[in-house]
């Protein structure tokens, strides 16, 4: 589906757009915020403009970060796009619509935890024995984690995952890793993880028990509801 297409759906049958965006929750921790908009006018075909933000506060964050992703639903099949091109009029934004569009499988939320209260991934190594890793994101199905170098793991094995509720609940899980991604240098620049001692994002496709689903889930819930509390309110404690 073409974007302009897509936008243009979205005006008729006046569905929601979710937006993702940068939003800085602790001093130098930056996690994806969400909020939501619907779309008031198309502009000869290159610009639409947004507004009926929620929460209202939504806009004053986009105006800061510049940028930002459109998620939305059309007809069963789900879409994202970056958004460039921002300008604020006054409870309005106007933006260009982009050159193409890209399909979602997502079907679980991803949050990410926050840095005063991590989730942290505990995996046995045969070299190291149990390392442990805060993770940088997780659904009900799966985490990222940054690794300082490669560490050696089964195709599949079991991990704990220390969650911050119950006093740092538990639980185990089967795991197999999906994809590890290197990055080397101040721009982080993605590459092949072939080079010992670097950076090495991990993600894990998660298989829990259907118990430990419900408590996980739970987790991530009340996780996403405490980030839009914030995002709502405008609040970013400094250490």
């Amino acid at each position: 589906m073409k974007p302009l297409e897509a936008f243009q759906y979205l005006l008729e049958h006046d569905q929601p757009i979710i937006l993702t965006f940068p939003f800085e929750e602790e001093k130098g921790h930056v996690i994806t915020g969400t909020g939501v908009c619907h779309i008031e006018k198309i502009k000869g075909g290159s610009k639409i403009t947004l507004f009926r933000f929620n929460p209202k506060r939504l806009i004053y964050h986009l105006k800061k970060s510049r940028s930002f992703h459109a998620n939305f639903e059309i007809k069963g099949e789900t879409y994202f796009c970056a958004v460039e091109g921002l300008t604020v009029s006054g409870s309005a934004i106007i933006v260009d619509i982009p050159i193409s569009l890209n399909t979602s499988f997502r079907r679980f939320l991803r949050i990410e935890p926050s840095l005063r209260s991590p989730v942290i991934l505990h995996v046995y190594t045969p070299q190291d024995g149990t390392v442990s890793f805060p993770v940088k994101d997780i659904t009900e199905e799966g985490l990222s984690f940054i690794a300082r170098s490669q560490i050696a793991l089964e195709n599949t094995f079991m991990c704990g995952l220390q969650i911050p509720i119950d006093s740092g609940l538990v639980i185990f899980s089967n795991a197999t890793v999906v994809y590890k991604i290197g990055f080397a240098g101040t721009d982080k620049e993605a590459k092949k993880p072939d080079v010992l001692n670097e950076d090495i994002l991990y993600g894990l496709a998660l298989f829990p028990h259907t118990k430990d689903v419900e408590k996980l889930r739970s987790y991530i819930v009340n996780r996403n509801l405490e980030i839009k509390k914030k995002i709502r309110e405008g609040v970013q404690r400094k250490k």
